[in-house]
């Protein structure tokens, strides 16, 4: 097609006859997640040596493959590019390798993959608490393993608690409490913390709704007024953070 571009996806691992078909295909999805305009977007080769695709980019999705690229590169992108951007790398460090993506021979986005150094950074373990609904508690051994889902919509599968407390537990299936106890988390090469563990020692049944609809709740008591930033001053304190504007 006229105004066609070609693009090349450099990966430094494999080779055409080496690759594996179930690998390309997952390399293939995440950079057409990572670039959007999928449908504008035509492999037409595989070059030898170290894996190389070259794609046909359709005139009118090239400025916003570019913009894309450059998106990703300034980590402004939207989240689903950024994920996609991200499973790439972590695809390419399993791989021991890196990749770029080049227009005319000079790269416009690089995939550093194993050139990121992952944080080495210790596991912190420290008492903590956790909200959230439990959604399954039950399993072999003591403590017993616990599923809570939290505010946000996370999955925490790694909650334990003694059978005492597992038994009350239970009896609040499906409603809001806050767990009290000892956790460890970990940081990935992302930047995300991730729970491993959390060993409850108590909990504290909880209104349903969550903050925001207390937050409106609140808001809605006659008689008093309300700061526009009366949310972070409620996380502030829910926190334990010091008063940014001194005592009396």
């Amino acid at each position: 097609m006229e105004g066609e571009q070609e693009f090349r996806f450099r990966i430094g691992a494999y080779t055409p006859e080496t690759m594996p078909l179930r690998r390309l295909a997952e390399y293939l999805a995440e950079l057409a997640q990572t670039l959007g305009e999928d449908h504008a977007i035509h492999l037409v080769e595989i070059n030898p040596g170290s894996t190389v695709l070259v794609h046909k980019i359709d005139a009118e999705a090239v400025p916003k493959i570019r913009a894309r690229a450059e998106a990703v590169r300034l980590r402004a992108a939207p989240a689903s590019a950024m994920r996609a951007y991200e499973k790439m790398n972590r695809l390419l460090r399993d791989d021991n390798a890196s990749a770029s993506l080049l227009e005319d021979g000079s790269e416009i986005l690089a995939f550093p993959g194993k050139r990121i150094e992952a944080e080495q950074l210790p596991s912190v373990s420290e008492r903590g608490e956790l909200d959230g609904e439990i959604m399954r508690v039950g399993g072999m051994g003591d403590p017993v393993p616990l599923m809570l889902v939290t505010d946000n919509g996370a999955t925490l599968s790694g909650c334990y608690a003694r059978r005492p407390i597992a038994k009350k537990l239970a009896e609040r299936l499906f409603e809001p409490v806050r767990l009290f106890g000892e956790g460890r988390w970990s940081r990935t090469s992302e930047g995300r913390w991730v729970l491993n563990w959390f060993h409850i020692d108590n909990f504290q049944a909880l209104e349903g709704g969550g903050f925001a609809d207390a937050l409106t709740r609140l808001r809605a008591t006659p008689g008093i007024e309300w700061d526009e930033n009366i949310a972070d001053e409620f996380i502030a304190l829910r926190h334990g953070e010091e008063d940014q504007h001194g005592g009396a």
